[in-house]
């Protein structure tokens, strides 16, 4: 098994700083600096979200798969830990338990016989069980988020760690409807596991991990957002019904937070607020093994975490050929 171990208009535009990184596919990599430069003993993390595993290697991405470990094997200096940022599979919600089982078995497989990095994983809306599927059985224990948890050895799909002087909490913002679609909230007993974890040592450099962005201007600049008289809306699959619910959470505890990252757009992209920096990464399959997703190559993060609380990060594309 894997390691596991409401705001103005006005406020929000003086308040935050966007870069909105849109990777063309001729550029090899993005890499921007936070706050100081690199001192020694960092801690290096991978993060690559959004693998998208296919049944019988369809358009490739059980070779996609093994490509990006590959190339995340090679990194030097080597990393020290993986965040996978959801979404392992593709398509588990449509799936009866066999073959849904079958699948995630193969991408664990694959991530064991290419990496041994310590790698813990955030669930992502593609790796729900069944919830599209109308023949699958809602009661048994794998249905959902079950056969994940099962596979994974998860408890809980949040919780957090430490190491190397940086604290990581993983949290899970998925939650299906019963007509087969998904939402993306952070629930209160999550909110209050974040506030119990920041309230045990707020100076500590935190990094805060789901899966749908808690913001994003990608859905606006990829014409997804609807224009609803002088509101612009952005469904709640796209991104996290009350973000504000967990900034208010980490304003009020005065935390250390540097970092939310977040999957699910597969494209890359970087927002400053408030001394927080929002990175939604892009993702491993690209255009879901078809490509770059407009512009943005195939690709993980790399992000060096300093003793100081600064960070590097780079976003570098592996080069598959789809």
């Amino acid at each position: 098994m894997t390691n596991r171990t409401g705001t103005t208009r006005r406020d929000f535009l003086r308040q935050s700083a966007v870069m909105a990184a849109g990777l063309t596919a001729g550029i090899s990599g993005s890499r921007v600096l936070a706050d100081s430069t690199s001192p020694a003993q960092s801690l290096r993390l991978v993060f690559a979200t959004d693998t998208h595993l296919m049944q019988d290697n369809a358009l490739r991405s059980a070779d996609g798969l093994i490509a990006a470990l590959k190339a995340i094997d090679a990194v030097r200096p080597r990393p020290d830990l993986i965040v996978c940022g959801g979404d392992l599979t593709d398509p588990s919600p449509d799936l009866d338990y066999g073959p849904a089982d079958k699948l995630l078995k193969q991408f664990l497989d694959i991530w064991n016989q290419h990496i041994s990095l310590e790698t813990h994983y955030v669930f992502g809306n593609h790796d729900l069980v069944g919830t599209k599927n109308p023949a699958v059985s809602r009661d048994d224990p794998r249905f959902a988020k079950g056969l994940f948890e099962k596979e994974l050895a998860l408890p809980k799909l949040h919780y957090a760690f430490e190491k190397g002087g940086w604290r990581f909490i993983i949290l899970d913002d998925v939650w299906p409807n019963p007509n087969g679609t998904y939402y993306a909230e952070y629930k209160p007993d999550q909110l209050a596991f974040v506030q119990s974890e920041l309230q045990k040592e707020s100076s500590k450099p935190t990094i805060i991990t789901c899966h749908i962005p808690a913001v994003s201007v990608f859905p606006a600049l990829a014409g997804i957002s609807k224009l609803n008289g002088s509101n612009i809306e952005t469904a709640s699959s796209l991104v996290s019904c009350n973000t504000k619910s967990l900034i208010d959470v980490i304003q009020g505890t005065g935390a250390n937070v540097k970092l939310v990252l977040a999957g699910h757009l597969h494209h890359q992209e970087r927002i400053d607020s408030d001394g927080i920096c929002f990175l939604n990464g892009g993702a491993v399959c690209g255009k879901w093994w078809r490509g770059p997703n407009m512009g943005c190559p195939e690709g993980f993060n790399v992000i060096d975490l300093h003793p100081d609380g600064s960070f590097s990060l780079e976003y570098r594309p592996f080069g598959w050929k789809a």
